[in-house]
C-alpha cells in the first residue's frame, strides 16, 4: 500500500509542476526518474516490464530501463512520428499545406463555424480509424490534414486537438487485437464477436460520444473566452471564432497563390498510401500494410520530384529538404520527449505496484455481477488513464472474465465488451497517451489541457458503452 501511495503521490507532483506552467516533458521525465531511483532503493527494480540484462546494481539497471525505454520510443513510433513532422515542414515550405487547407475547407465552411462540425469531425476521424488502427499513426495523419482544416473552418484550435485524439476508441474492427483475443476467449468467430456482440454496444456509444463532444466542446470553449473577459457574449465568441477563421483562411490563401490544384493532395499522401495498401491487403493484392515511416519517406521523395519539375530547377528542390530534417528535430523536442518522459513515468509507477493492486482489487471482487462488472471496468478505466495505454489494462483483465462469468450471471461477451470499451475509451483521457502527447505538441498546448477536453467525452462513453453491452448484447 505503501508504494501505491508514493506513486500517487507522484502523480500529483506531475500535476503540480504542470499546473505551475513547469515545461511538462521536464517534470514528467524528473518525477519518472526519482520513482526509478526509490523503486531501486526498495528492491522492486525486479517488477520491471523492460527486457534488460541485470548488472547487478539496482541503481544501475534502472538506469539500463531508462535506455531502454529511450531506444524504443525512438526507434518506434518516435521515429514515425518525426519523419512525419519533417514531411509536415517541407509540406508547409513548398506551400502545400495551405493549398490543402484551402481545398478541404471550402465544404467545411458552410457550416459557419458551427458546432456541428463538431460530430462530423468526429465520425471522419473514426472511419479512418477502421483502416488505420493504431492511434498514434491516425494522429499524426489527422494532425497533418484534418486538425488544419477544422481549424480554418471556424472551430478553436482544443477543440479540434480534442477531436483528432478521442477518433481512435472503440471503432468495431474485426482487425482490432482485443477483440480477436476476445473471440478467441468466448469460442466464437472473430466476426460474429465483433459485429454480432460488440458492435451492438460500441456503435450506439460512439453516437453517444460525438455528440457529448459537440456539447462538452461549446461549453469548454465558452468558459475559456470567459476567462479572457467577463463580459464576453456567445455572440461575440462566434464573431470571434469566424474572424481567425478568417485570418486563417486569408494566410493560407495567399500562400497557396500560383500553386497547381494538385498540390492540395500531397500532404494527403501518406494517408492515401496507407488506405491503399490496406485495402489491397484485404482483396490479397499485396501481403502486407505499409507502416507510416516507409509511406511519409516515398510521399516526400514523390513530393520533390513534383517540386523540381514545378520549378525546373533540382537544386532548389533537393535544397529544400532541409525543412524536412528541421520538422524532425521539432517533432523530437516537442512530441518525442514528451512519449519518452511519459514512458518514464509510466515504468516508475508499474514497478510501485499501481497495476498488480489494480490487478488484484478486481480479482478480489465477489458478489453481484453488476458490482463485479462496476469494479472491473472501473480497475481497467483507471489503469488506462495512469499509463496512457489501451492494451495493457484490457489485456490485464480479460483473461479472467471467462472463469467468472462461468460463476455468475453474467454474459461473457458483455463483460469484455464493457473493459475493452472502457481501456480504449479512458486511454484518451491520459496525459501521458501517445495520442494526447502528439497532438499538444503539434498545438504547442500542455496536455493536461487537452485532457480536459477529453475526459467528459470518454467518460460519457465509457458509461454508455457499458450500459448498452448490458442493454443489447444478449
Amino acid at each position: 500500500m505503501l508504494y501505491v501511495l508514493l506513486a500517487v503521490v507522484a502523480i500529483a507532483a506531475v500535476g503540480y509542476f504542470i499546473y505551475k506552467k513547469v515545461h511538462a516533458a521536464s517534470a514528467i521525465f524528473a518525477v519518472g526518474v526519482l520513482l526509478l531511483m526509490i523503486a531501486a532503493a526498495t528492491g522492486r527494480v525486479t517488477l520491471s516490464t523492460q527486457d534488460i540484462e541485470s548488472s547487478g546494481n539496482a541503481f544501475y539497471d534502472e538506469l539500463l530501463i531508462i535506455e531502454s525505454l529511450f531506444k524504443s520510443r525512438f526507434s518506434g513510433t518516435g521515429m514515425a512520428i518525426m519523419v512525419l513532422f519533417g514531411f509536415v515542414g517541407y509540406m508547409r515550405h513548398i506551400g502545400a499545406d495551405a493549398k490543402t487547407v484551402v481545398a478541404l475547407s471550402q465544404p467545411l465552411r458552410r457550416f459557419e463555424g458551427s458546432y456541428w462540425l463538431v460530430p462530423v469531425g468526429f465520425a471522419v476521424g473514426t472511419l479512418l480509424s477502421l483502416v488505420v488502427p493504431s492511434a498514434s499513426a491516425l494522429s499524426l495523419l489527422l494532425v497533418a490534414t484534418l486538425m488544419p482544416a477544422l481549424i480554418a473552418a471556424g472551430l478553436t484550435p482544443l477543440t479540434v486537438g480534442a477531436i483528432v485524439v478521442t477518433s481512435s476508441t472503440i471503432a468495431p474492427s474485426p482487425l482490432e487485437a482485443g477483440l480477436i483475443q476476445g473471440a478467441d476467449l468466448v469460442g466464437m468467430t472473430v466476426t460474429e464477436f465483433t459485429f454480432g456482440n460488440v458492435a451492438y454496444a460500441t456503435v450506439p456509444a460512439l453516437i453517444v460520444v460525438a455528440f457529448t463532444h459537440m456539447w462538452w466542446q461549446r461549453r469548454c470553449d465558452l468558459r475559456d473566452v470567459a476567462k479572457v473577459t467577463a463580459a464576453t457574449t456567445a455572440g461575440e465568441v462566434e464573431e470571434a471564432k469566424e474572424s481567425e477563421s478568417d485570418r486563417r483562411i486569408q494566410e493560407a490563401v495567399e500562400r497557396a497563390e500560383g500553386l497547381p490544384g494538385f498540390y492540395a493532395l500531397l500532404p494527403l499522401l501518406p494517408l492515401l498510401l496507407i488506405v491503399i495498401s490496406a485495402i489491397l491487403n484485404r482483396m490479397g493484392v499485396v501481403g502486407f500494410e505499409a507502416d507510416i515511416l516507409p509511406v511519409t519517406v516515398v510521399s516526400l521523395m514523390v513530393t520533390m520530384i513534383i517540386e523540381a519539375i514545378r520549378l525546373r530547377n533540382v537544386t532548389e528542390a533537393v535544397d529544400a529538404l532541409q525543412d524536412f530534417f528541421k520538422g524532425l528535430g521539432e517533432g523530437a523536442a516537442g512530441v518525442v520527449s514528451l512519449i519518452v518522459a511519459a514512458a518514464i513515468l509510466v515504468e516508475g509507477i508499474t514497478q510501485m505496484g499501481v497495476i498488480d493492486a489494480l490487478t488484484s482489487l478486481a480479482q478480489a471482487s465477489s458478489g453481484a455481477a453488476a458490482l463485479m462488472v462496476i469494479v472491473f471496468v472501473l480497475a481497467t478505466g483507471l489503469m488506462a488513464v495512469l499509463t496512457g495505454s489501451g492494451v495493457a489494462p484490457y489485456f490485464a483483465f480479460s483473461e479472467m472474465v471467462p472463469g467468472l462469468a462461468a460463476e455468475s450471471a453474467v454474459h461473457a461477451p458483455q463483460m469484455l465488451a464493457s473493459i475493452w470499451s472502457a481501456s480504449n475509451l479512458m486511454r484518451q483521457a491520459s496525459p501521458v497517451n501517445a495520442a494526447v502527447l502528439i497532438v499538444s505538441g503539434a498545438l504547442k498546448i500542455n496536455p493536461v489541457e487537452l485532457v480536459r477536453r477529453t475526459f467528459v467525452p470518454m467518460l460519457v462513453g465509457t458509461i454508455s458503452a457499458v450500459i448498452f453491452a448490458f442493454l443489447l448484447i444478449g
